[in-house]
């Protein structure tokens, strides 16, 4: 199996986060999220058209008759291709009847392919009340069972990584100016647990590995636990996506919705599982004494023990060859420092026997 350092370039990774946090930070709160009227109140109107039409003429017709700010987007629905959904905080049954007649007179609008939705302001605001609720109690949820299950400090990465993907899922959505739909709130809400699931699943063979491996940094135990759960992680992100591009090209507008978001979140909350919260937690634990110890005698010189290969502190075992594969020279030891050899023995009935054989170079001491 193949071990590639990942860590040596967490710092790197976190940098990513940082990029996708700006974004989701002006896309979100600069250019604003659009939202629908599930959550602000008002009118949705979908009608459908003969003759072709662009959004900036419908938008520009829309406006000439008096409605405030409409959004409108062109949807695939049951009426074809040609069809709109205009959204408004404010359209009454006159302009409605206005909006319709024009459209006739300059598109045809089809037959009965017209569909009106009226929803409170204040029942929009309680959808948005409920929303904030159910993702902080998911949230909460999570922090207390990740501290159960494991310990705080594997708790809160986890909840980086979520934020992550939500943050660049609503981000990416008002990049595109796409309706924020009560669907897209069930499906930030799956991702949530997407996310956690894949994040728990490395989390819990490094705690395992923590077991076998007593010599090693904590950033060589990681890689070695991504190695040994990336391809199922991989795999089972190829079997989700694929229903879910399936929706997307087939689906109604709001089963495209809600795919369009949960596609997004797959796919980053298997990159953040691996790359967002698996380095946070390294640069967390590594400040413990005992993993900072091996950290420094990593970095002066010292050995390292990695599966069955003993391994010096740039990776190399005692036949030269690197523990990712590379091959190398013999390490150098630092200015006044010598490299010492770790030789694991076990001892049986009062004799001591070498476990593994000396690395290259290394004094064999006569007893």
């Amino acid at each position: 199996m193949r071990v590639i350092p990942f860590m040596r370039y967490k710092w790197w990774f976190l940098l990513s986060l940082s990029a996708v946090t700006v974004f989701a930070i002006v896309f979100v709160f600069l250019v604003r999220l659009d939202l629908g009227i599930d959550f602000r109140g008002g009118v949705r109107m979908q009608i459908g058209l003969e003759q072709p039409a662009t959004v900036d003429e419908v938008r520009s017709l829309v406006t000439g008759l008096g409605v405030q700010d409409p959004v409108v987007q062109s949807v695939v629905g049951a009426s074809g291709a040609n069809s709109f959904m205009i959204t408004a905080e404010e359209m009454t049954a006159d302009q409605q009847q206005q909006v319709e007649s024009e459209l006739n007179s300059r598109f045809t609008v089809k037959a009965d392919s017209k569909s009106v939705e009226e929803v409170g302001a204040s029942f929009g605001k309680e959808t948005t009340n409920r929303a904030f609720l159910a993702v902080a109690i998911a949230v909460i949820a999570i922090i207390g069972y990740l501290t159960f299950r494991f310990e705080f400090k594997f708790a809160i990465p986890a909840i980086v990584a979520l934020i992550h993907d939500v943050g660049l899922t609503l981000g990416i959505y008002a990049a595109s100016n796409r309706l924020v739909t009560s669907a897209t709130i069930a499906a930030i809400l799956t991702i949530l647990g997407y996310s956690v699931h894949d994040t728990i699943i490395v989390f819990d063979r490094m705690r395992e590995n923590t077991h076998f491996m007593k010599k090693e940094t904590y950033g060589d135990m990681a890689d070695l636990s991504i190695a040994q759960t990336m391809v199922r992680s991989i795999n089972t992100t190829v079997c989700l996506l694929l229903p879910l591009v399936a929706i997307l090209v087939f689906g109604g507008p709001t089963l495209k919705d809600f795919a369009f978001a949960l596609t997004i979140g797959v796919v980053t909350g298997t990159y953040s599982s691996f790359f967002v919260a698996t380095p946070l937690a390294v640069v967390w634990k590594e400040r413990e004494p005992r993993y900072r110890k091996r950290v420094v005698a990593a970095g002066s010189g010292g050995e390292i023990v990695l599966g069955s290969s003993v391994l010096g502190s740039d990776g190399e075992n005692a036949a030269g060859k690197g523990a990712f594969g590379k091959t190398a020279g013999t390490p150098k030891p630092g200015a006044g420092q010598a490299v010492q050899p770790r030789v694991s023995r076990k001892t049986t009935k009062g004799k001591t026997s070498s476990k593994r054989p000396a690395a290259k170079g290394a004094k064999r001491t006569s007893r």
